[in-house]
């Protein structure tokens, strides 16, 4: 009876090991990764202009550990492998792609120069759009055109920030979003995904409103996405059984 056990073991072992395999063979173009400097909230005027057009205000730091974290402790654990960034940021025809939906919202001159997105160095803006779009406009389909004969799927990561009041509105806090969606080669969702973090660090407010300058806000975002991606971890599994259905 036990040899019998031991026999059983050993093929769901090899079955799953096969399985895992398989499914690692699987692999996914990440085409951006960005975060959106222009801070959500409510009546927050033009105080979300200010900040977004400051120099000062820089989050590429924030973004670039943003990435690291996700690309080398979260993605080992996804059911297919990620295209070596090299890969993606060297191809000259993705290097040259602009998207349709590519709308820069701050002011003037910073228009231009790009300022209310902070990419990870080397990768482009880009937006999926889904099948609302006509397909010759969406990202997710002509992206992956440029890798289909090294990937089975494109995935989009990003971040952005929303000021979220405090108690009676006396302070506030900052909430950071992750957002994940996956698309396969015929340009179908896997999934997407949402998760927030609020920052553990506050601000003092008037009716939930803070003073919109770089010294209160960007120690917010920072503290607010630090404490995301340590719950993003807890959640890993979930978004693991979601890569599945590629």
């Amino acid at each position: 009876m036990k040899k019998i056990n031991v026999i059983l073991v050993c093929i769901f072992a090899g079955l799953f090991l096969s399985a895992k395999v398989m499914a690692q063979d699987k692999k996914v173009a990440l085409v951006t990764f960005y975060c959106d400097k222009k801070i959500g909230g409510t009546g927050l005027g033009t105080g979300v202009e200010s900040l977004m057009n400051d120099p000062r205000f820089n989050l590429q730091p924030i973004v670039e550990k943003a990435y690291t974290t996700f690309t080398t402790q979260f993605a080992k654990d996804f059911p297919f492998q990620l295209l070596d960034k090299t890969t993606v940021t060297g191809n000259p025809t993705y290097k040259s792609y602009s998207s349709k939906f590519l709308t820069d919202t701050a002011s003037k001159a910073n228009k231009l120069a790009g300022v209310q997105y902070a990419v990870v160095d080397g990768y482009i803006w880009a937006y999926a759009g889904g099948k609302l779009i006509n397909d010759a406009n969406r990202d997710e389909l002509n992206l992956y055109k440029i890798f289909q004969s090294q990937c089975d799927g494109v995935m989009f990561v990003s971040l952005d920030y929303e000021i979220t009041p405090g108690f009676q509105g006396l302070f506030a806090y900052v909430t950071a979003y992750f957002n994940m969606t996956l698309w396969d080669k015929a340009g179908n969702k896997v999934f997407t995904i949402r998760e927030a973090g609020a920052s553990k660090k506050k601000v003092a407010a008037v009716g939930g409103i803070p003073v919109m300058s770089v010294e209160k806000i960007q120690p917010l975002c920072e503290d607010a996405t630090n404490i995301l991606f340590v719950e993003l971890q807890d959640k890993i599994d979930k978004i693991v059984k979601k890569s599945t259905k590629l």
